[in-house]
């Protein structure tokens, strides 16, 4: 696929069988934002990966651990010695859709993928993407290896990623957030639509 059609982004936009199961992972982060209280941070963080696929347990090594315990005696507590709280607070003031605030959420992306790595020992860069999302759902693209495939059919649409690089950024995903960036622009531009990052998924996964 090298183009795009007004009716396919349309129904990218148009509900879901899965609103209801996303609305229910929004409003649980929306009434509970911060990572403070082990409980939180357990229904969190395990509601979110089970329901995506991408739970932190999933291949992770943890001795003498069930998964049970696992949330309990090193996720919880990691999480909430870490600064993610001030990170996603400094990525809530930004203005969703602009470039700055782009670079802003690449950075917390990636300080989030590394937060989850020392948890895991595994690389959770999809995790991430998706924990993000649901705590600032204009912010934060979902990424999964099927996004990043399937968004390689716009190239012929879309501008290069920059060349952007560092510790401060995880590259699969600044480059993939950057043509999300872009894809949503061109959409806005051509079509007068601006679908959401949740959108921007559906169009992605089930190609529409």
């Amino acid at each position: 696929m090298s183009t795009l059609r007004r009716a396919q982004v349309l129904r990218a936009m148009s509900p879901s069988p899965w609103d209801f199961t996303n609305r229910l992972l929004y409003d649980v982060c929306r009434h509970h934002p911060a990572h403070m209280d082990d409980d939180v941070i357990v229904a969190k963080v395990m509601l979110i990966g089970r329901a995506y696929a991408a739970a932190i347990e999933r291949g992770s090594r943890h001795p003498g651990l069930t998964s049970e315990r696992f949330y309990i005696k090193t996720v919880a507590p990691k999480i909430k010695r870490s600064d993610i709280d001030t990170w996603i607070a400094e990525a809530r003031q930004a203005r969703a859709g602009d470039a700055e605030t782009l670079r802003i959420v690449i950075e917390v992306h990636a300080k989030t993928t590394k937060l989850f790595q020392k948890i895991s020992t595994l690389q959770k860069r999809s995790l991430a993407s998706k924990y993000l999302h649901f705590h600032l759902p204009e912010h934060f693209y979902i990424f999964d290896s099927r996004a990043q495939e399937a968004i390689r059919a716009f190239s012929r649409i879309l501008p290069r990623a920059s060349k952007w690089s560092g510790s401060s950024v995880d590259p699969d995903y600044r480059k993939f957030s950057e043509k999300c960036f872009h894809l949503t622009n061109y959409c806005a531009e051509r079509f007068g639509l601006r679908p959401l990052p949740r959108q921007l998924d559906n169009l992605l996964i089930y190609g529409l």
